[in-house]
Formats: C-alpha cells, sequence, structure tokens
C-alpha cells in the first residue's frame, strides 16, 4: 500500500483495455483514492468506480474534455472538494490518427494537438498551481509515447504531438522541482489498447508479425504494465526521479535502431 492516504486523477480512464484504467487500477491497489475522467464512456467509468470501491478505495467519474480549460479547472475544484487536493495528477488522455503526411487535414491536426498537447498542458498547469497554492509536493505523470524517439509513417500529427509532451515534461520538471513537484513521462510502444486497434500496421496477420520481429521481448504490452510503471514514478520508489522518460516498450526502441 504504498499511495495509502493520496488522492490521484486520471485522464483519459474510462475506457476498457485502454491504459488510463490500468493506470486507476494500480493506483488504487495500492492504496490512492482516485478520480477517473474521460470524454465520454460513461458506463465504463462507472464500472470502474464500483471495481475501485471492491478495493476498499473512493473514487468518482468525472467527464471533461480536457482541452478545455474551464472544463479541467472545474474538474480540479471538484476533486479537491470531495477527495482532497490530488497529490497524483497522470496526464493520460490522447488520440491517434493515422494519415500520410500529405493527406494530414486541418481537421485531423487539430484533433490530435487540442487533446495529447493542449488538453496535457492544461492539466499538468491547473495540478501545479492546486499543489503549489496548498503548499503540498506532488507528482505528475504524461503518458508520451515512443514516438519521441523513433518515427513512424503515417503518424507525422501523432508524433509531433508526443514529442511536445517530452518538452512540456522537461521544462515543468526543472521549474516545478523547487515547490517538491516531480515530473516524469513514460512511453508505451505497442500496447495492446483499444487506441491501436486502427493501426495500419496491425491489421493482417503479417502486419502483427512484421511489428513483433522489432520487439525483442517478442510481444506488445499489457496495459497494466504501464500502469505499473506509473504506480513506480508516483511511489515513494520515485522520489528522487524528475524529468525522466521511461520507456516501456519491450525493448522495442533498442531492437528497432
Amino acid at each position: 500500500m504504498r499511495l495509502a492516504g493520496k488522492v490521484a486523477l486520471v485522464t483519459g480512464a474510462a475506457r476498457r483495455r485502454g491504459i488510463g484504467r490500468e493506470i486507476v487500477t494500480c493506483l488504487a491497489e495500492e492504496g490512492a483514492d482516485v478520480v477517473i475522467n474521460d470524454v465520454g464512456a460513461e458506463d465504463e467509468a462507472l464500472e470502474l468506480v464500483e471495481q475501485v470501491g471492491a478495493l476498499g478505495r473512493r473514487a468518482i467519474w468525472h467527464q471533461a474534455d480536457v482541452s478545455e480549460r474551464d472544463a479541467v479547472d472545474e474538474m480540479f475544484r471538484r476533486t479537491a472538494g470531495t477527495l482532497g487536493v490530488p497529490d497524483i495528477v497522470c496526464s493520460n488522455a490522447g488520440v491517434a490518427s493515422w494519415q500520410p503526411f500529405l493527406d494530414i487535414t486541418d481537421d485531423a491536426w487539430r484533433q490530435v494537438v487540442d487533446v495529447n498537447v493542449i488538453g496535457a498542458f492544461n492539466v499538468s498547469q491547473a495540478a501545479a498551481r492546486m499543489l503549489i497554492a496548498a503548499g503540498r509536493p506532488g507528482r505528475i505523470v504524461f503518458t508520451s509515447s515512443v514516438h519521441v524517439q523513433m518515427p513512424f509513417a503515417q503518424m507525422a500529427v501523432y508524433g509531433a504531438s508526443k514529442s511536445a509532451i517530452r518538452a512540456l515534461a522537461d521544462v515543468a520538471a526543472i521549474e516545478l522541482a523547487p515547490h517538491g513537484i516531480t515530473v516524469n513521462h513514460v512511453g508505451p510502444g505497442w500496447v495492446k489498447s483499444h487506441i491501436n486497434d486502427a493501426s495500419p500496421a496491425l491489421q493482417t496477420e503479417d502486419d502483427v508479425r512484421n511489428t513483433l520481429a522489432l520487439i525483442p521481448l517478442g510481444r506488445p504490452a499489457d496495459p497494466r504494465e504501464v500502469g505499473r510503471a506509473v504506480t513506480f514514478l508516483v511511489s515513494e520508489d520515485g522520489d528522487y526521479i524528475t524529468g525522466e522518460f521511461l520507456r516501456v516498450d519491450g525493448g522495442f526502441v533498442v531492437g528497432k535502431h
């Protein structure tokens, strides 16, 4: 119970087979009370609230679009008023888009950047402001991607958005350290999550075999494995870790390069 007495807020956390959902579960298993955020999927979110309750922890569901500043601020106010000021904030909400570079549309660009970049900024800044105002230390963790280190065809927008998160996390780690707030990001590779169902590189058996051949451990990650990495960073085991990029990729990056 490394997180007993802690309050966590996780964005993009409702959907089954999602990284955010497993982050919630792992944090709750270690003793944290959790705010579950997503833009939709209310039935799945309420199901998760019940699962967290069965672990003996408190949980609330808050529907909000992280790209909207007012919605994010209201979510933090509600969190503080119900469970308390969040000690742990996991900015996980994200969307992906696969388009050849020459075919990228303005709408696709805006959708990905609004959620992945503006949303991450809104959530992390709101978290930092609340923690500093309360005079409390805290942990902020972003879900970025192996895309910050390796490019993939048809994913220019997604890759750009995750590289922006890396820059955001690095600078925030420097500026927030004097306040006792650590900032890190985890980089999943191929994860067996709903967001990857539409990947053009995973549509046939040959596609899957070719992708697996690039991963030294020979399999995709389970979302729970990313959740466990996040739990490490926000627990006392991560006390002296900030500005770090923790890949959870089975060796994908080193295997390809």
